[in-house]
C-alpha cells in the first residue's frame, strides 16, 4: 500500500475500526453480496446507482437504516428521511434556494474574509491548523445561512456551533437512540435552531433560513433542512479539506495545483472520489425486488459502501491511485454524494467551498509543508483531529 493509501486507511480505521475493515474485505467480493445478519452490501458502482435511483423500491425509511434515527434527531421533514411524492413536493420547494448566484453571494460573505486572514497567517509563517481553520470556516457559512452576526466573539460561537453540530451528527447511527441520549442530542439542535429563529420570523431574503420560509416551507420543514444541511454538508465538508490537502501533500501534488490553482476543482472531485468522505449510506427494500442478479426480500436493509463503489475498477481504472489528472467516467461521476431523488442538497455549496480553500493554498507563493497530524477518533464521519501546516519562507 502506498503512503497515500497508509494515511488513508489511519484516518478510516481511527473513526471506524470495526466498520472500516469489513468494508475492505468486502471490497473484493463482487458488486452485491448477501451478508446474514447485515443485509444485502453493494460495492459496485453501477448497482449502486441502479439502487440509488429506484427510489420507489428502495426506501429510506425502515428498521436498520439511518433514516429512522435521523427522524429521532431533526424531525420527519429533513429531505434524507423523506421518500416518494412528500420528498419531491419539499425538494420542488427548494429548487431555486442554493442557485449558484446565490452560493456564490454566500461565499462571497462567509468565505472570503476568513480565506484571507488563512493566506495572511501562512504568508508571515505561522503554523495553521487546517481542522481549526475549517470549525471556523464552518461556522461563518453556516452563521450566514442563519442570518446571524455574532459580534466579537464571532470565532467562539463558530467553533461552538461546530463542536454541538459534531456532537448531533455522532448520534446518527442505524440504531434508534435511547431516551436520555436524545434529549441530550435534541438540547443541541435545540441551541442551534435558537441561532435561526429571528431570521426564519422576519424572512430575510438574504439568508438561507429567510429563503426558506420565502420558497414555503413552515416552521418544522425549514428547521429540519437547515440542520440536516449543517450536519451532513458542512461539517462533512469540513472533514474533508485537511484530508484533501493531505492528498495532495502526500502524493506529491500540490505543486502540481500550485502551478495551475484553475485544477483546484478537479482536485476536488479527485479526492472526494478517493476518500468517500461518507463511508456508507443505507435503503430498505420496500417490496421483494431483484438487483444485481440477486432478490431482495421485502424489508431487507441495503447497504451502500460508498468507500467500495468509488474504486470500482470497472468505472475508476488504477483506482488505488490519487491523480488530480484523472477524467473521471461520466456514469459515476459525483456518486459519492449520492444519485437519483436523494443527490446532496449541498452539493453546489461543499464543492464552492472546497474548491475556495484549495484555490487559496494553491496561490500561495510558498510551497506547503505538514508540520504535524493526528486523525480523529470515533468520529462519525473520519477526519483529522488536528492537521497543522505551514507555508515555506525559503524560495518558491
Amino acid at each position: 500500500m502506498s503512503h497515500v493509501g497508509i494515511q488513508n486507511a489511519i484516518v478510516n480505521f481511527a473513526a471506524h475500526p470495526l466498520a472500516w475493515p469489513f468494508q475492505m474485505l468486502m471490497r473484493p467480493l463482487g458488486p452485491i453480496r448477501h451478508v446474514p445478519g447485515v443485509g444485502i452490501v453493494i460495492s459496485g458502482a453501477e448497482v449502486a446507482r441502479e439502487v440509488l435511483m429506484r427510489d420507489a423500491e428502495f426506501t429510506k425509511n425502515g428498521p436498520g437504516g439511518f433514516a429512522e434515527v435521523i427522524t429521532q434527531v431533526l424531525g420527519p421533514t429533513a429531505l434524507s428521511n423523506m421518500d416518494g411524492a412528500p420528498h419531491r413536493a419539499l425538494r420542488t420547494k427548494l429548487t431555486d434556494v442554493l442557485s449558484p448566484s446565490r452560493v456564490e453571494a454566500m461565499m462571497h460573505r462567509s468565505c472570503m474574509p476568513e480565506l484571507a486572514r488563512l493566506r495572511e497567517r501562512l504568508l508571515a509563517g505561522e503554523t495553521v491548523d487546517l481542522v481549526e481553520f475549517m470549525e471556523t470556516l464552518s461556522g461563518s457559512i453556516t452563521c450566514d445561512m442563519m442570518g446571524v452576526t455574532p459580534g466579537v466573539e464571532a470565532r467562539e460561537v463558530y467553533r461552538e456551533m461546530v463542536h454541538r453540530g459534531a456532537r448531533v451528527a455522532k448520534a446518527i447511527g442505524i440504531r434508534p437512540l435511547a431516551e436520555e441520549r436524545l434529549r441530550a442530542v435534541h438540547a443541541d439542535c435545540d441551541w442551534l435552531w435558537e441561532f435561526a429563529r429571528p431570521s426564519y420570523e422576519n424572512a430575510v431574503d438574504a439568508t438561507l433560513i429567510g429563503r426558506l420560509r420565502t420558497a414555503g416551507l413552515d416552521f418544522e420543514e425549514a428547521r429540519g433542512v437547515l440542520l440536516l444541511i449543517f450536519l451532513a454538508g458542512t461539517l462533512t465538508t469540513a472533514a474533508a479539506l485537511p484530508r484533501l490537502v493531505g492528498l495532495l501533500l502526500d502524493s506529491g501534488q500540490m505543486p502540481v495545483l500550485q502551478r495551475d490553482p484553475s485544477r483546484a476543482l478537479r482536485a476536488v472531485d479527485e479526492g472526494l472520489r478517493y476518500l468517500a468522505p461518507v463511508p456508507a449510506t443505507t435503503r430498505i427494500a420496500r417490496s421483494t425486488v431483484s438487483v444485481g442478479g440477486l432478490t431482495v426480500p421485502a424489508g431487507t436493509r441495503v447497504i451502500v459502501l460508498t468507500g467500495n463503489l468509488t474504486r470500482d475498477r470497472a468505472l475508476f481504472p488504477d483506482p488505488d491511485r490519487f491523480n488530480v489528472e484523472r477524467t473521471h467516467d461520466p456514469r459515476a461521476k459525483h456518486l459519492w454524494y449520492g444519485a437519483g431523488p436523494h443527490f446532496c442538497f449541498g452539493f453546489p455549496l461543499a464543492q464552492r467551498e472546497l474548491q475556495l480553500v484549495l484555490e487559496t493554498l494553491a496561490s500561495l507563493p510558498r510551497p506547503i509543508r505538514l508540520v504535524s497530524r493526528r486523525p480523529s477518533w470515533g468520529a462519525t464521519i473520519p477526519a483529522y483531529a488536528s492537521f497543522r501546516i505551514v507555508a515555506d519562507q525559503g524560495p518558491a
